[in-house]
């Protein structure tokens, strides 16, 4: 099995979870920061084909949605859910629309997708273009997740963000940047023995592109990927870097790490990562920690950080 695209874009209803997934590091036209995050959930309650469905409600699906934008200090986060079979939610793959109420990340032409989001105290409208041909993580496209087995299909786009405005607080900015996109899909959730992970998508001064992730367990699990400038990729085992957690802040949920060691020696990379400072907790249903990064030492850069499993 591997990727195949662009129908692997569209949804796959015989697997019990996937999603479609943006962060965006961005600077207004005056140099201030701002970070924005966008995460289409589709849950399958019964995965695989169904016969003799009655029209209208489809209960064999759910699907949710998380939008967030954030600056230091200041974080904004809303969410959304829809039943499957009513329109509310759904992706096609060929034009990609993703999309849930209002709430879209769309192609507006072979080049360029858009994501509009309004919430309650903030908005965004973002032209985005991937920078280079699709990148796929671990072999062929399956990530695994544990040393015993079991994974994701899982592939992701670095991504420029070539325009759009984002409102918040009641203020309006025209912005661009750079971004990451991952599209993922799976039946298989975290191990018994494992608590969550922590994921960072990296862009750095000389180009590259790198995402690392670990999955806290009775062992814990590391994987990542290394994207050249030409759109190349490496895969990282855990032998090919470390990462390891420096310092940790009390948060509004929990104890976090929010300052991170990132090693690959064979790529020269000593990297320093610091999340802004904030409270990044995405505050919905299942609770998450969710925002942008800095990056110094060998390499500057930014990206953004994810983390679960440290909610009290």
């Amino acid at each position: 099995m591997t990727v195949q695209l662009p129908q692997d874009l569209g949804p796959h209803p015989q697997y019990r979870l996937e999603w479609w997934y943006l962060t965006a590091n961005l600077k207004s036209a005056d140099g201030e920061p701002f970070g924005v995050q966008w995460t289409l959930f589709r849950n399958g309650i019964h995965p695989g084909p169904f016969k003799n469905r009655e029209p209208g409600w489809d209960r064999n699906e759910v699907w949710l949605a998380h939008a967030a934008l954030s600056r230091p200090n200041d974080h904004h986060f809303a969410d959304r859910a829809a039943r499957g079979g009513t329109g509310q939610a759904g992706v096609t793959a060929k034009p990609f629309k993703a999309w849930i109420d209002h709430w879209l990340l769309e192609s507006l032409d072979t080049d360029t997708w858009l994501l509009a989001v309004d919430g309650e105290d903030f908005r965004y409208r973002l032209q985005v273009q991937p920078q280079l041909p699709a990148v796929l993580n671990g072999e062929r496209g399956f990530s695994a997740k544990s040393a015993g087995g079991g994974g994701s299909m899982y592939f992701s786009y670095p991504l420029r963000v070539v325009g759009g405005d984002i409102e918040m607080n009641g203020e309006k900015y025209q912005v661009s940047g750079q971004g990451w996109f991952d599209r993922e899909w799976s039946s298989q959730y975290l191990k018994l023995d494992q608590q969550g992970w922590d994921w960072m998508a990296l862009h750095l001064d000389d180009g590259r592109h790198l995402m690392v992730f670990r999955v806290r367990g009775a062992e814990d699990f590391y994987s990542g990927t290394l994207v050249a400038v030409d759109g190349s990729a490496e895969t990282l085992g855990a032998s090919d870097f470390s990462l390891r957690p420096v310092r940790y802040r009390n948060s509004r949920y929990g104890r976090v790490p929010v300052a991170w060691q990132l090693r690959v020696p064979a790529q020269a990379l000593n990297l320093s990562i610091q999340s802004w400072p904030g409270d990044y907790w995405s505050a919905g249903v299942w609770r998450y920690w969710e925002g942008p990064v800095s990056v110094g030492g060998s390499h500057r850069g930014e990206g953004y950080l994810e983390m679960t499993g440290y909610e009290n």
